[in-house]
């Protein structure tokens, strides 16, 4: 391929870096460049390209003449080691003597025209030097977590009635017929989108390759209850099944045994939870239980309200004896975490699921303003992971169902994914959400009990690990 030396060209390698130069040498195996530019601003005289790593080549300019064509010869002589050993030693020695430092830094000397005052070295100058202990925070352990209460008093939660407030109901009635028609819209969109109607709702296993069909919340119900009456498989062991793998998981998200050991003299990681009084917030709270049993990772809870389901209750003084704290006000959440040395990390968005409605929680104005306020405050910070579906949307369309709803950055699927994550993901291709679905032990037996369910019979993603992550 000796015709091809002396053309310019550009390469485009397969990881998205471009490269310019001239041909020095081609074979089926490597391109050889010379007078090389790299796409950060970098040079090189010589760079050699295998060809498993080209994706693109173009051709920009012709050979020069006779002074290029020598000095592609020229050109490391075929890259034979015995011809370059041949070859004259080159003196660095004398080479680095050629070139007079003092004379190239007094120029610069010369020509620097800029205020000793205004440099940059001048404004991080201190008065004193500092000690190596001043380097670092001092005890970062050593703030206030250990002397949070062991067990909230929930001042803040007002008295739980089911009594119906008719202002509510009607300043809802009012909000309804005020929105009517972006409501339609909404519907109408959700039906026209992909996997709604003329294609199957499905994502894609990023490990595998295989596809993942999304399930409804009736599908979602109908597999748990054929689990417990066909199989013993309760929904307490499912409950703990997904627990087990999902608080693995948060783990090596948080850095894994390198960060997460005794000896670590940083402060602990910290996890904030916004449970629900719903089997949301109960599995919330069993994944908190699991995350702070060894000490090594701190977990706060925020309920939407008083807790009186009693698996939440439940998970809850299981929680508490683990080592959990719970906040009884968003007030006093934001007030705690000012006294920590730990930042939020990770808030975990456990206030619906697929089962429930929020707007349901809401049984006075006061719920109503609370679970807004949580929800504003969660979309202020950094990572944000709902189970199943955001607080607000509904989980078989993703049609809104409360006037703010949870906007994350990861998706946390448990079983199966939601038709409405998947029409989120469709909806909003630019925000990137990571989808996530975690085993929660389902016999795989299961899904040939019912016609409604086989289309899950599938080759079974969980091999060897309990968390995969989805794609559209």
């Amino acid at each position: 391929m000796s015709q091809f030396a002396g053309f310019g060209v550009q390469v485009e390698l397969k990881d998205g870096k471009v490269i310019s130069g001239r041909i020095a040498k081609a074979n089926s195996k490597s391109l050889t460049l010379s007078d090389v530019t790299f796409s950060d601003g970098g040079t090189s005289q010589v760079f050699k390209v295998k060809s498993s790593r080209l994706r693109d080549l173009k051709v920009v300019s012709t050979p020069s003449g006779k002074r290029q064509k020598n000095e592609l010869q020229a050109d490391w002589q075929d890259d034979d080691v015995a011809q370059i050993k041949q070859g004259g030693e080159f003196d660095f020695q004398e080479n680095l003597r050629m070139f007079n430092k003092e004379d190239v830094f007094a120029k610069l000397k010369e020509n620097d025209k800029v205020d000793q005052d205004s440099r940059l070295v001048s404004h991080n100058k201190r008065e004193k030097k500092l000690d190596t202990d001043e380097l670092v925070i001092p005890d970062a352990k050593q703030d206030n977590w250990d002397s949070l209460e062991e067990e909230s008093t929930h001042t803040e939660y007002l008295p739980i009635t089911k009594s119906i407030n008719i202002t509510h109901l009607l300043q809802n009635a009012g909000e309804i017929d005020s929105t009517n028609d972006n409501v339609l819209s909404q519907l109408q969109k959700a039906l026209s989108r992909p996997g709604s109607i003329s294609k199957p709702a499905e994502f894609v296993s990023n490990a595998s390759g295989l596809p993942v069909p999304c399930a409804t919340p009736v599908q979602l119900l109908e597999i748990e209850r054929v689990c417990s009456d066909n199989y013993g498989f309760t929904p307490k062991f499912a409950l703990e099944h997904w627990a087990i793998h999902m608080s693995q998981f948060v783990k090596q998200k948080l850095g894994g045994r390198v960060r997460l050991h005794a000896h670590n003299n940083n402060p602990q990681p910290l996890v904030v939870i916004l449970a629900g009084d719903n089997r949301c917030g109960a599995r919330g709270l069993a994944l908190g239980r699991l995350l702070c049993q060894s000490s090594l990772v701190r977990v706060m809870v925020l309920f939407t309200n008083a807790p009186e389901d009693s698996e939440v209750c439940e998970q809850w003084t299981l929680y508490q004896k683990c080592g959990g704290k719970t906040a009884d006000s968003l007030l006093t959440l934001q007030s705690t975490l000012e006294k920590l040395n730990s930042p939020v990390e990770i808030v975990i968005d456990a206030m619906q699921g697929f089962d429930f409605n929020i707007q349901d929680l809401c049984t006075d104005v006061s719920v109503e303003q609370r679970i807004e306020d949580m929800i504003t405050w969660c979309n202020s910070q950094r990572a944000i992971w709902s189970l199943d579906i955001p607080s607000g949307l509904d989980a078989g369309s993703a049609i809104p169902t409360f006037h703010v709803h949870v906007k994350p950055t990861v998706f946390i699927c448990l079983c199966w994914p939601v038709t409405g994550t998947y029409n989120l993901k469709k909806q909003y291709p630019e925000r990137n959400q990571e989808v996530h679905l975690v085993d929660m032990g389902v016999p795989q037996a299961v899904y040939s009990q019912r016609s409604s369910l086989r289309k899950f019979q599938t080759t079974d993603l969980f091999v060897t690990e309990g968390v995969i992550q989805l794609t559209c």
